[in-house]
């Protein structure tokens, strides 16, 4: 009896090691193979193999044994696998927007069954400036710069100053397409302003000159403003509070403007101005207290030349009652076709054409001509 209960147990005790065993490797068979990568493309064109592209890029990586994965990397930066989307032997993803600790120039996938890398290479941006909010800004106020990047790089005040010509300021605030600093006491005219971030040790240069007065066609101070037609709008108002000195305000009414202008004054364009103008543009700080519409301003380089037309659309600022700097490419208004007697363009004359009904505010001031960057 003793052997015949013992020989059942042991065939019980068999059967299950057998169940447990064939289980084990019916599991093990069903694991997915090592995975393998066979091309990355652009989302927009699949066919297409690619070997790099920009931080940002929306790519489709194929391959095999790709559903089960734990972790992607761009040389050592890590993509959120919840912004992941897989189908039929298909990563789609987004490369990541982050600065990169160690550079291997490869994608590398893991999966529960191992780790296969791919060659791509991540362009890595520069640190880039696109201009200044006002670049008249007074010492002492607060500029805001623009650009592209500054979280990437990590702009803050712990790691980046402004150089206004030497003289430096750590940022004060920053997001990721502009920063804020504050204009130094002495910082001087006709300065270029370079961004210098520690963190990765770069510098970027600003286009433009911090108070430009390379150019200057008037100031309405110390390069006064000598014209009769508008000399009326020229004053030292306080308010709104200058942005230099005296400045030209345009009140307009409901009953519209009629034929009158802003201002009428000579400027002696150098000779590489009339034959290039597509190389310079025409800036001035704005404050626009009342938005326009309809009025529309004409700009003359001779008094019987056709003008540059003028709307609203060219004059779009971000805030009313603030000062912001402007520009108007030059070549509207010294047209690069241009084929009548070039010694004749030496005017800069503002007609306003303000209709009824629409009534204007606003406040021009220092009037000039720079060098694109």
């Amino acid at each position: 009896m003793k052997n015949k209960k013992f020989n059942q147990i042991a065939g019980v005790l068999l059967m299950f090691a057998l169940l447990v065993g064939m289980s084990s490797c019916s599991k093990k068979d069903q694991l997915p193979g090592q995975p393998t990568l066979n091309s990355i493309s652009a989302i927009k064109n699949l066919t297409v193999p690619i070997t790099g592209g920009n931080m940002g890029d929306w790519i489709a990586i194929s391959g095999e044994n790709l559903e089960n994965v734990s972790k992607i990397q761009f040389n050592d930066v890590e993509v959120n696998l919840l912004d992941v989307y897989y189908e039929k032997k298909i990563l789609y993803l987004q490369v990541p927007i982050a600065m990169p600790t160690t550079i291997t120039d490869k994608v590398k996938i893991t999966t529960t069954s191992g780790a296969v890398e791919y060659n791509y290479k991540v362009a890595i941006p520069n640190l880039k400036l696109t201009g200044m909010f006002n670049e008249y800004t007074a010492p002492g106020d607060t500029l805001k710069i623009y650009g592209s990047f500054f979280k990437l790089y990590k702009v803050d005040k712990t790691n980046t100053t402004v150089s206004f010509g030497g003289a430096e300021n750590p940022v004060i605030d920053a997001g990721d397409n502009y920063l804020t600093v504050k204009v130094p006491q002495n910082a001087a005219s006709n300065v270029k302003l370079k961004v210098i971030n520690k963190a990765f040790n770069v510098t970027a240069d600003c286009p433009g000159y911090y108070q430009d007065r390379q150019f200057m066609i008037t100031n309405f101070d110390d390069v006064p403003y000598t014209g009769g037609d508008g000399a009326s709008f020229v004053g030292a108002w306080t308010n709104p509070k200058p942005v230099s000195g005296k400045y030209t305000y345009l009140k307009v009414g409901n009953g519209g403007s009629g034929w009158s202008y802003l201002m009428s004054t000579g400027a002696s364009y150098t000779a590489d101005m009339k034959d290039n103008p597509n190389k310079y543009v025409v800036k001035f700080e704005l404050n626009m207290i009342t938005p326009i519409m309809k009025t529309k301003f004409y700009i003359y380089n001779y008094w019987n030349h056709n003008p540059a037309e003028i709307t609203a659309a060219d004059l779009v600022v971000q805030n009313l009652g603030v000062w912001q700097t402007i520009s108007i490419p030059l070549e509207r208004i010294i047209p690069m076709n241009f084929t009548g007697n070039k010694s004749y363009i030496g005017s800069f004359n503002i007609r306003i054409e303000s209709p009824a009904g629409e009534p204007v505010n606003m406040c021009w001031d220092n009037f000039r001509v720079s060098k694109k960057d």
